[in-house]
């Protein structure tokens, strides 16, 4: 995989007049680019922070939920897969791999991001009249046959930035119709920079003790309940380049991946899930080496950790300040000579290059500036990293609830 260009990940244009990027670009200094890098990249590092959830965890060993031996004891029909296309969007300074579902009889389509950590899948209610609904698609249940009231307020956490109530409609998702199921309605949607955010509302495949206060069954849960899929169990493929990706559910799709599947097993606690691995390192720089735990998450394209991992990752590669906490640029001459990041996940090491995991902007005129994949957040916990669509790209992701682990092998 070649190093990602502004083909695959743009700096958001709308942070930027065009005449405004021409005059910069026309000055070759060294703090003029900085200053560049810095302008045209708020709105990716903006649009990351807003997706990504707050993983901060405290869990000194895998916990088994109840759920896990509820859904296996559950009859089902004979067991299906049903498939979602994924289609890449550039937009507000990264790439977004978008899906449809459909809400209601007859069926009222939107595009969704597919969010593995959370629970409960939403979409903008016509009741909304904030920007971001205004702006996008809005589910109407005064046109929908099927439609339950329920009004149990609920308010997204991790920065989601959406309220609202919950409703009761047909969901359907490739194909496959989920009667009854519960969802969020957002009438309120309060983040400016979502206005821009392409996608209608999201596809939720978190587990669903995260909304257990609430008693509210996530889709998949709902899918097996049906008889829709037979198991649990969802594969992520995110393609390079111009391809896209593809969401399967109730099982796995082979030819996306090569070789056999490592898995490693859940850690849970009421706020979320990560995976247990054994060690995560950039060359001879330690990222985390006991306790590890990581969360693939599709959403963002960065490598998220704690402000101090990051510090010393970026310091490593020779990363200078850029003027936004957390992030570093990188000298484009030296990247062919930085080390391999090694994630060791039950013994097996998962590699990419550091043009696998850098981004290289192009201005044209040899002009062109780099940006490391590492970024720091504040309140991570230094034992918890973030694996985004740059790994992702690389590393066909499995999600197995019902055997609370999650799988990786080399995409295909």
């Amino acid at each position: 995989m070649a190093g990602l260009s502004i083909g695959d990940y743009q700096c958001a244009s709308g942070a930027l007049g065009a005449d405004f990027v021409f005059v910069i670009l026309t000055h070759e200094s060294a703090e003029m680019l900085r200053l560049v890098t810095v302008l045209a990249c708020l709105g990716a590092l903006e649009a990351a922070v807003v997706a990504v959830p707050h993983v901060q965890l405290d869990v000194p060993a895998p916990v088994q939920p109840v759920i896990g031996a509820v859904l296996a004891q559950r009859k089902t029909a004979e067991p299906a897969t049903v498939s979602l296309p994924l289609t890449k969007v550039d937009a507000n300074g990264q790439r977004y791999f978008l899906g449809e579902m459909s809400v209601g009889t007859p069926g009222q389509a939107m595009t969704v991001t597919v969010d593995i950590t959370g629970p409960l899948s939403y979409v903008p209610s016509v009741n909304c009249s904030d920007p971001f609904c205004t702006s996008h698609k809005q589910y109407d249940s005064a046109a929908s046959s099927t439609y339950e009231a329920d009004g149990t307020p609920f308010e997204l956490p991790y920065g989601q930035n959406a309220s609202g109530v919950l409703s009761k409609d047909a969901i359907s998702v490739a194909g496959a119709t989920v009667s009854g199921q519960t969802f969020g309605e957002a009438t309120a949607v309060w983040n400016s920079y979502s206005v821009q955010a392409p996608n209608d509302g999201v596809l939720g495949l978190g587990f669903g003790f995260n909304a257990g206060e609430q008693g509210v069954p996530t889709i998949v849960e709902s899918m097996v309940e049906q008889g829709l899929i037979g198991q649990w169990l969802a594969g992520l493929w995110l393609g390079r380049g111009d391809a896209g990706g593809e969401l399967t559910l109730g099982g796995l799709n082979d030819a996306r991946h090569s070789g056999e599947l490592t898995w490693a097993p859940i850690v849970l606690n009421p706020e979320g899930w990560a995976a247990s691995v054994e060690s995560l390192a950039v060359g001879e720089t330690s990222i985390c080496s006991e306790n590890c735990l990581v969360t693939a998450l599709s959403t963002t394209p960065y490598f998220f950790m704690s402000m101090d991992a990051a510090k010393a990752v970026n310091d490593a590669l020779g990363g200078f300040d850029i003027g936004q906490p957390g992030v570093a640029g990188l000298d484009c001459s030296t990247l062919y000579t930085l080390p391999t990041l090694q994630v060791d996940v039950a013994g097996r090491i998962l590699e990419m290059s550091p043009l696998e995991y850098t981004f290289i902007y192009p201005f044209g005129g040899g002009v062109e500036m780099c940006l490391s994949g590492f970024v720091g957040m504040h309140d991570f916990d230094e034992n918890v990293t973030v694996l985004g669509s740059l790994f992702m790209q690389k590393f066909y992701t499995a999600y197995d609830m019902q055997n609370m682990r999650v799988g990786f092998a080399d995409s295909a």
